[in-house]
Order: structure tokens, then sequence, then C-alpha cells
């Protein structure tokens, strides 16, 4: 059933491919909604970005190469939430607050909004399995024997996994395992009414997110990938 995206089965890999008028469609709904997500929160964007430069970041954006569909390398655009060489010193009271900003910019995906031009470019699309960058692509397929198979389809703002909880750092073998599960069940699954599905529930994760954060749970102690940390699977 499209509202069953709590568990998934293990099956043998099938990559399920839709139509040609789908395809279409969807990626009609890709640009509509992207193009109308960038106008709408075009002014947040840039608000974002002020802050991130009044923090230390003298560029807010951050570009990096990740592998998109059929192994094709692109340029990801995201909003920088990691400190780098480029980064001006702070006053420690002044630090305090960037770090608390930027972990609010990843726990509630706002990051993530820069994409919208991707998806427009046609690098990405709104659903599908998250791209890495080429480095941890060649090291993640070494341990897992199908994780090239996420590469049927473009890689998504937002995507099954996410929903599930996978989000932040692929902390160990077991995250990454699950990651791919989720991604390569997303594939076989895929259709309009699927994606709807999972957009509509990723609207709800910074709402979630949030009051995890309120409440005081610790995220490290849990089974799930922790985004107040910067561990990664090497």
């Amino acid at each position: 059933m499209i509202g069953d995206t709590d568990t998934p089965e293990p099956r043998p890999t099938i990559h399920r491919s839709i139509s040609a008028h789908d395809g279409c469609v969807r990626r009609l709904c890709d640009c509509l909604l992207a193009g109308i997500g960038l106008l709408v929160l075009l002014p947040m964007m840039i608000l974002i970005a002020f802050l991130l430069a009044s923090f230390g970041f003298s560029n807010p954006v951050f570009t990096q190469k990740r592998v998109g569909q059929d192994g094709r390398i692109f340029t990801i655009f995201k909003f920088r939430t990691l400190q780098d060489q480029g980064t001006r010193d702070l006053a420690p009271h002044a630090l305090r607050h960037a770090n608390r900003f930027t972990l609010f910019l990843r726990m509630t995906g706002l990051d993530e909004l820069p994409q919208f031009i991707n998806v427009l470019r046609g690098d990405m699309a709104l659903v599908g399995p998250r791209p890495h960058s080429l480095a941890d692509h060649c090291r993640f397929a070494a341990r897992i024997p199908d994780y090239a198979d996420r590469l049927a389809v473009k890689p998504g703002m937002t995507g099954l996994a996410q929903i599930r909880g996978w989000r932040g750092p692929v902390c160990n073998a077991d995250h990454l395992s699950a990651r791919t599960a989720c991604d390569l069940d997303y594939i076989r699954r895929q259709s309009l009414a699927f994606d709807a599905v999972i957009l509509l529930r990723t609207l709800a994760l910074p709402f979630k997110m949030l009051a995890q954060l309120r409440s005081g749970q610790r995220f490290c102690h849990g089974p799930k990938p922790c985004i107040r940390c910067a561990r990664r699977l090497t």
C-alpha cells in the first residue's frame, strides 16, 4: 500500500521503471513545485544567507560534486553549516549562536533549500535517493553489493529513507544498509502518488525534529543517525 512507509521488507532488487508519460508528468510537477518553492521561500533563503554571512561564513552557499542518475556528476547547492578555513573567527558567545543556528538549519532541512535550483536544472528530483559525494559513493559501493543500483533514478531533495528517520551522517554499516534498503524499496515502488506521500510526510519532519530537540532527547544514544554529530562511516 502507498501509505505503508514504515518498515521495508527484504526483497530481490527489482528496478521498476515509470512510463514515459508519467516521467514527463513527474518532471513537470518537479519543475512547477520547485519553481513555486523557490519564489515563495526566496525571502527566507536571503535571510538565511545573510545570517550565515554575519556568523562568519564568507560564502554562505556550499557547493560540492555529487553522483547523480547513471553515475553522472553534478554540482549540488546547500547552505554552509560547517566551519572551514574560510570561516571568520568569532567571539565565544557569537560562536555559540552560530552553532545553534547551523544546527537548526540541519535539523529542519532548511540547509537543503538551494537544491530547488538543482531540481530546476534537471540534476535532481524532489523525491529520490539522496546523492552522495564521489568519494562516499565509491566507499559505500565497496561495502554494499547493490548500492550502485540507487543510481537508476534521479537523486532527490528528500526520499523514503529520510521520512523513515535515516537522516544525517552515515555512522556505521547498519545505517548504510538500512538507508540503501529504503532507497531500493523506493525505486521498486516509485509512482507519482508515492512521491506525493513522501513529500507530505517530509513537510512534517522539521516539526518532529524540533520537538525532539525541545524534549532534550539524546540522539546519539538511539539506533538512528544523529544530525548533531559529524560522525561518518570511514
